[in-house]
């Protein structure tokens, strides 16, 4: 069954932004630095401080301030997701300042 120029429209729209986050991930990734995305120091009433950190490419990872164990990390690009095998202090990189 042929495709109406409305659809054909739609899919050609799709595949240009496809295309263009594709090239804002490669340009992304090029220039994506050391440095965390983001870190900041999270305060709960009741609970301990811990450090709150976002690496390239959308890691979230929990560190403890005073010892530098990583008591959580996220899959990439999932930050509900805790990362396949991770156990707390296993051998956990510790967050660079």
């Amino acid at each position: 069954m042929p495709i109406n120029p409305a659809e054909k429209a739609a899919r050609e729209a799709a595949a240009a932004a496809a295309r263009t986050l594709r090239h804002a991930y490669d340009y992304a990734a090029l220039h994506a630095t050391a440095k965390p995305l983001f870190q900041k120091t999270m305060r709960r009433p009741g609970s301990r401080p811990v450090l709150v950190r976002v690496d390239w490419p959308g890691v979230l990872s929990v560190f403890d301030p005073l010892t530098g164990e990583c008591l959580a990390r996220s899959d990439v690009g999932d930050v509900f997701q805790l990362e396949a095998g991770f156990l707390p202090g296993a051998g956990s990189p510790k967050p660079k300042d």
